[in-house]
């Protein structure tokens, strides 16, 4: 980051300073474990902790700066400052906005309903072959997350890739605003947070604010297959989509393969290889090398990409006696048909671990037994679900066409793994972030054997 100065800022702020007018920092952090020489600490409130108490902890490790709600009760040590506001919230998104405008590095952003993160993996590390960048770290993506990834840029990046979530109506639109983007990504529009908007169109008009501050420099590319995406015209930017049946792009020849995929395109005269499994990850890998084609790469010499993967996306891991398809990060209907669509490739036999996909509404229920079908459709020979809609998904599978497992808890379901699985199993295992089932991959260790 930057040096900046606290009597450069005050005044954008609208914040009382107390202290050293001219304490600078070059680093910004909301956890006092993270706080290093010439930091600027934010204190934020949350539901145990109030952050705004813990500034004395600051200045012991090394911050310079404070920005607080509450006045400090103690002196501030010589030299260092306390920047004294109204809101933190806001503030670390306006200070975050002002920081974005003084650099030179070029943003792109990505939003959409599920494959954020792969795509942004995926362009990143296309980018990457020719520039210098940096992206969006584990899911920082939202109000607090987005400014913390700005502030950790400088103007050595030619390039930023940052996601972007969203749960409600004017959150993107925040976002935008902060980070400026010039490109942006619609990966497509799905049922993530139905609850809360009601409607898909309400979805796309709450993605679509990552245009709101678009020009006609501006480029957007989307799903071509997706209906609300793929009627887009160009109006005051410019619009690009790709997709397998629609698009300026068009996916060809796609080949899915246990560790990788391998596609060509109607616009591109190379075979292209990515080291991530699934046909959902042809789609995102044409979406960014639309964007990577209009930033000076040449796809027709990239004939294999490495993509470095966030973990828990899609994790393919081979054990001594299974397999597993460690994909337990998040989900949501399309993305738990995504990955059910991956699995249903193998010849093993196949076992899908499925847990909740929560924000789904009043038709949560359905949901999950459309999922169960879908997996008894596919071919998938063991279903264990777990979680409040397992009877749901137990209907959806219909007991009789395969082997299902229903289970309340996590507890539940680890106290019956070993009877359930075999020697050369291919494992699924995949749910919402909230069920946390990474807890299962000790387990699927231990009977897999390292």
């Amino acid at each position: 980051m930057n040096n900046i100065i606290v009597k450069d800022i005050y005044r954008l702020l609208n914040a009382e300073i107390i202290g050293n007018e001219n304490a600078l920092f070059n680093f910004v952090s909301i956890d006092t474990r993270e706080i290093k020489e010439n930091s600027l600490y934010i204190g934020l409130k949350g539901e145990r902790v109030d952050g705004n108490d813990l500034y004395s902890e600051a200045f012991t490790e090394g911050a310079s700066v404070c920005l607080l709600e509450k006045t400090p009760g103690k002196d501030i040590p010589k030299g260092k400052a306390v920047l004294l506001v109204e809101s933190t919230r806001n503030a670390i998104l306006t200070l975050a906005e002002y920081y974005r405008s003084t650099l030179k590095t070029r943003v792109i952003a990505i939003t959409g309903s599920t494959g954020k993160t792969s795509t942004k993996d995926i362009l990143a590390s296309i980018l990457e072959t020719k520039y210098k960048v940096f992206k969006t770290m584990g899911n920082f993506n939202n109000e607090i997350g987005l400014p913390l990834m700005i502030f950790k840029l400088d103007d050595t990046y030619d390039f930023a890739v940052l996601e972007m979530g969203m749960s409600q109506r004017g959150e993107i639109d925040v976002l935008a605003r902060t980070a400026k983007p010039e490109i942006a990504i619609i990966t497509n529009i799905g049922l993530s947070h139905i609850e809360h908007l009601k409607t898909k169109e309400n979805i796309f008009k709450a993605k679509m604010e990552i245009t709101n501050y678009f020009n006609e420099n501006n480029l957007l590319v989307v799903n071509g297959d997706d209906q609300y995406l793929n009627s887009l015209k160009e109006k005051d930017f410019k619009v690009l989509s790709g997709g397998f049946e629609k698009g300026d792009y068009i996916l060809e020849n796609v080949k899915t393969l246990k560790e990788e995929t391998i596609f060509t395109t109607n616009s591109f005269n190379n075979e292209i290889k990515i080291n991530m499994p699934g046909r959902h990850n042809a789609l995102n890998t044409l979406l960014s090398i639309i964007v990577a084609s209009k930033l000076g790469i040449d796809i027709e010499s990239l004939d294999e990409i490495k993509v470095s993967k966030s973990d828990m996306r899609m994790d393919i891991i081979g054990l001594k006696n299974i397999y597993v398809i460690n994909d337990c990060y998040n989900a949501n209907p399309q993305s738990m048909k995504a990955a059910i669509d991956y699995l249903s490739t193998y010849r093993e036999r196949k076992v899908a671990i499925l847990g909740t996909m929560k924000e789904l509404g009043e038709d949560s229920a359905n949901y999950h037994r459309e999922v169960a079908r879908y997996a008894k459709d596919k071919g998938i020979d063991i279903l264990v679900a777990i979680g409040e809609y397992s009877k749901e998904m137990e209907d959806g599978f219909i007991k009789e066409s395969g082997c299902f497992y229903g289970f309340r808890t996590f507890e539940e379901a680890s106290s019956k793994l070993s009877d359930m699985l075999k020697k050369d199993d291919v494992i699924l295992v995949k749910a919402s972030r909230g069920m946390y089932f990474e807890r299962f991959m000790p387990l699927l260790e231990e009977f897999g054997g390292k």
